[in-house]
């Protein structure tokens, strides 16, 4: 089973190494269409687009790699105050009630749109370049599949520590 945690942990992991190079992506498309609208008074046409796109899959597939590393905003200061053990046990009725019937529809709904959007070849309505859109949705069904299989990571460790058998 730690095997197959730790796989999980290293697909988030280079996941997150690859957001980061996409971050970098970003910024020099936005650099590079600000100084051409400063020095020209022009904007490129695929920009916009493109940006939208590359923030998007960020946003999408960092996900996951937030969630290893317990970054997401949340109010805790109640099950800071429990033991670990009851702290897990909250965790897995998390788990349970919440992310992973979220993430399954999310991911459900996600997979039908990206279907809908690959069978009408659809593109991007936004601008003159009007470039196709649904590889870029192709991350959204990918995205909650990552998130989900983090999940069940920090599920079963949660399960572990809960039942005596991991450390917190």
């Amino acid at each position: 089973m730690e095997k197959f945690l730790k796989t999980i942990d290293a697909i988030t992991e280079r996941t997150g190494q690859i957001i980061h190079w996409l971050f970098l992506a970003l910024t020099v498309t936005v650099s590079y269409d600000l100084l051409r609208r400063y020095f020209t008074g022009s904007s490129t046409f695929w920009a916009f687009d493109l940006n939208y796109m590359i923030y998007g899959v960020n946003f999408m597939l960092g996900a996951a790699y937030t969630l290893k590393y317990d970054a997401h905003v949340r109010v805790d200061f109640l099950l800071l105050k429990l033991s670990a053990k009851k702290r897990a046990m909250m965790e897995v009725l998390f788990y349970i009630l919440i992310f992973f019937p979220m993430c399954l529809i999310c991911f459900w709904a996600s997979l039908n749109h990206w279907l809908m959007s690959v069978q009408f070849r659809e593109t991007s309505q936004m601008s003159p370049w009007r470039p196709p859109i649904y590889p870029y949705k192709t991350v959204m069904p990918l995205a909650f599949l990552l998130l989900l299989l983090q999940g069940f990571a920090l599920f079963f460790r949660n399960l572990m520590v809960m039942l005596g058998k991991g450390s917190d």
